[in-house]
């Protein structure tokens, strides 16, 4: 669908690159007065040289190149990516662009996208190459690079990595740097208590940039995720007075998803871990609510599947929620449902889209007492109407890690406020 949108804009703004800058009609919106503000507030995070976005939205000349383009996909929500339903759970940063703003960007790509004055341009936000939060305190990255072909389907690979901590070490944000833009997908950090890793590395690899397949290492047990990334993710920064808590011994299981991208590619992910440096207020951790009953039988359009999490044992506080699904996914729901009997949301995908997986921050940090409960929804089409279906024609599908099973899978960024602990790390 991507390359379809940006095919059509290159062939409908040929004539406007070729004619060079256009002087505006008296009422046109111009680029320098109406269009870059807005660039420059949704996009140019994204849309810049460092970034992950496959152009940049920079300066006018490379914003007039892509008019049509970005009118397109700006009329049709496809763009900024955010695919939560704003009025189920209130989130915050959201990018979407207002009705105003779509209109001033249509009018302007269908007059020519003038320039206008110059002087009249806001300065471009600083988009700094590299990390994006500032060196990191520890960067970590696969032991060998991963050799990734010019064609073929998705795939996953994981890798076992020790950050050799020596002392409990907190951690308040971590970054993502792909090594080369289009080639993955998403990556998800966990962390691995020392036993586990044991096992890890008892499992012989699979591949030789020494990684195995998710169902290779299936049976390991990791305990909290440390954070998130997929295309157009920002760092993920822990609210203030929170951190995760890596413990000596500790090793991350980086979880990665790779995609083709036409040509082969070489590819080595860095993640940056930023340190605190005093023990935070409350450790943060990642609770799991995911079903393993998934079965869908070829033809099949509008199958639900639900996953229910434990009661909550003590009072705890969600900060931000990830939903996760395959190719076959429609929509997705997720709620939680407090001891009194009264419910609230938490996040609704109405058109769920695999390729713009995000990470949805909670406007107000959620409190919820203890016995509450987290009720999770998502519907499936395994039909030959479905474009994104990796079958043809299709074939019963159930629950897995490779991106042709399904998954129905929440995870949620909260702390649980245990009774004080005096030995917490320091």
């Amino acid at each position: 669908m991507i390359r379809r949108l940006l095919l059509a804009g290159t062939c409908a703004i040929a004539t406007i690159g070729m004619s060079g800058p256009q002087r505006a009609a008296p009422s046109a919106p111009t680029f320098s007065k109406d269009v870059a503000p807005i660039l420059y507030k949704r996009c140019v995070s994204c849309h810049s040289e460092s970034r992950v976005a496959p152009f940049t939205l920079v300066g006018y000349e490379n914003a007039r190149k892509h008019a049509a383009t970005i009118a397109s996909v700006t009329s049709t929500n496809f763009m900024p990516p955010w695919k939560a339903n704003p009025h189920y759970g209130e989130f915050k940063d959201i990018p979407v662009l207002t009705p105003q703003e779509k209109s001033i960007i249509a009018k302007w790509a269908a007059t020519g996208a003038p320039e206008g004055d110059p002087k009249s341009a806001p300065e471009p936000p600083k988009i700094t190459p590299g990390w994006r939060l500032g060196q990191p305190d520890m960067v970590i990255a696969p032991e060998k690079p991963t050799k990734i072909s010019a064609e073929g389907v998705d795939f996953y690979r994981d890798y076992l990595i020790d950050p050799h901590i020596t002392k409990p070490t907190w951690v308040r944000a971590v970054d993502f740097r792909p090594s080369q833009k289009g080639t993955v997908h998403h990556v998800i950090p966990s962390l691995v208590k020392k036993e586990e890793a044991e096992k890890c590395r008892k499992i012989k690899f699979d591949h030789e940039d020494n990684s195995w397949d998710q169902r290779s290492i299936e049976p390991i047990e990791t305990y909290n995720t440390l954070g998130f990334w997929s295309t157009g993710a920002p760092p993920f920064e822990s609210p203030q007075g929170t951190a995760f808590l890596i413990n000596p011994g500790d090793c991350i299981l980086m979880d990665m998803h790779y995609k083709t991208t036409g040509k082969p590619e070489v590819e080595q992910t860095q993640v940056g871990l930023y340190f605190s440096s005093e023990p935070p207020k409350d450790e943060m951790n990642v609770h799991v609510v995911a079903s393993d009953s998934i079965y869908l039988e070829p033809g099949q359009r509008d199958v639900r599947v639900f996953a229910l999490g434990n009661k909550t044992k003590h009072p705890t506080t969600i900060y931000a929620v990830w939903p996760h699904m395959h190719y076959l996914g429609r929509t997705f729901k997720a709620w939680v449902k407090y001891p009194a009997g009264y419910s609230k949301p938490l996040v609704c995908i109405n058109d769920w889209d695999p390729d713009w997986q995000l990470l949805y921050y909670l406007k107000k940090p959620l409190e919820i007492p203890a016995g509450s409960r987290i009720y999770v929804t998502g519907t499936y089409d395994n039909s030959a109407g479905n474009p994104r279906n990796p079958y043809s024609p299709p074939r019963v599908v159930d629950a897995g890690p490779s991106s042709k099973d399904e998954m129905l899978f929440f995870e949620l960024f909260q702390v649980v406020h245990k009774p004080k602990d005096k030995d917490k790390p320091k």
